[in-house]
């Protein structure tokens, strides 16, 4: 199978993405600086096998609450054994699991704003992950992982930006948004086409619909009234035979922390407003704040926490793709090759490096002499950043 080389692929794409926006009738683009350097150069990884097993029969779903009561119960169990995850144990939160069953489904990651009329979010503390990003302009946008927990609701839903075409292959993954730009659509899918295992469910939702992946609620205005039902999704990807476990298998889990600079405070100075993330020794997690002012969870009224906090530099690149009528653009953010890693666990930074190799499509933590950094187990919170021109301090 012939896959197409990212850095030959550049050129092409740029001008469908052109072509594209001009076929569709877009508003007319800003006029760009003199210095500003066009470039999309989207990553297409070797083809990576595709789990054998059949769709998995639709098991009953325990609620928010049952699932993290199970998680705790046995959360002090072996996580991984050199390096290897056992086989109930959740690949992305290193916490056994009470049903191992559940780790037959396929991950789904939900596409979440982050904008002062959206605050608080829901179901943001039973993901296994989440990572945040900008999206275009100064604003950031949020990506949440869930595998074990089936919140009710999750959301509100946004739009996917370019960086979605890179996190369901990392973490082999479905994935839910209100949709695409024109100009992200068909990269999505070029980058996709090799890859039958990749899906993404788009969806306007309906109002309190009960059968839907997506609905929307009469309590916001929309467009911020879109939430995600995890339940109604994986029996959608039922439908698609598209409900088939994940690969990823890139982290390990250590509830011992190796070596470390004491901190206990981490902030990152996004231009919206700077994520602050404070320590908690008692609970031990890092509890998240923005602007000094602490982020809430709606669903269960807990501040925003994380076992696991980690900055990973990457290049981001602004691109052509014009994703509103305001004229901003979108941002394509490299999650390919490495660069620098920071890991905030247990009171403490470990410094080091993030390695994507073009042959696979997860990523790896790697200390200073290149050894995977173990994760606590629990839940990780990824702070992406540029690689300068923004303030990451650690005290």
């Amino acid at each position: 199978m012939r896959i197409v080389n990212p850095r030959r692929a550049i050129v092409a794409l740029s001008l469908i993405c052109a072509l594209f926006l001009a076929a569709c009738g877009s508003a007319e683009p800003t006029a760009a600086p003199e210095d500003f350097q066009p470039v999309v150069t989207i990553y297409a990884p070797t083809v990576v096998p595709s789990p054998t097993a059949a769709p998995p029969t639709p098991l009953p779903q325990p609620t928010a609450t049952e699932a993290l009561q199970a998680a705790a119960a046995v959360a002090d169990a072996p996580a991984s054994v050199s390096g290897q995850i056992a086989e109930n144990v959740n690949p992305f939160t290193g916490l056994a699991v009470a049903d191992p069953a559940v780790l037959q489904r396929r991950p789904l990651l939900i596409k979440v704003a982050n904008t002062s009329d959206v605050r608080p979010q829901s179901g943001l503390n039973s993901a296994d992950i989440v990572v945040e990003h900008y999206s275009e302009g100064s604003i950031t946008r949020f990506t949440a992982l869930f595998l074990t927990n089936a919140p009710a609701r999750v959301g509100s839903v946004r739009s996917c930006r370019l960086i979605d075409i890179e996190l369901p292959v990392i973490f082999d993954a479905a994935l839910l948004c209100s949709g695409t730009s024109p100009g992200v659509k068909p990269l999505m899918r070029a980058s996709w086409a090799h890859r039958n295992n990749l899906t993404m469910i788009s969806d306007m939702g309906g109002t309190e619909c009960p059968t839907c992946p997506m609905f929307r609620t009469s309590d916001r205005l929309p467009p911020h009234n879109l939430f995600a039902n995890p339940v109604r999704a994986w029996q959608e990807l039922d439908k698609r035979g598209k409900n088939v476990p994940s690969t990823f298998r890139a982290w390990t889990f250590d509830s011992n922390p190796p070596p470390g600079k004491p901190t206990t405070v981490l902030e990152v100075g996004y231009k919206s407003g700077s994520v602050i993330w404070s320590y908690d020794p008692r609970s031990g997690r890092w509890l998240k704040s923005l602007r000094n002012e602490k982020q809430i969870d709606a669903l269960t009224g807990e501040q925003i926490f994380a076992a696991n906090v980690l900055v990973v530099h990457a290049p981001h690149v602004t691109t052509l793709i014009q994703e509103d009528v305001t004229g901003a653009r979108s941002i394509e953010i490299q999650l390919w090759g490495e660069g620098p890693l920071r890991v905030f666990r247990d009171g403490a930074e470990i410094g080091g490096r993030w390695r994507r190799v073009p042959e696979v499509g997860m990523f790896d933590l790697l200390d200073v002499n290149g050894n995977k950094i173990p994760l606590k187990p629990g839940n990780t919170w990824i702070q992406l950043v540029p690689m300068s021109d923004i303030v990451v301090n650690a005290r």
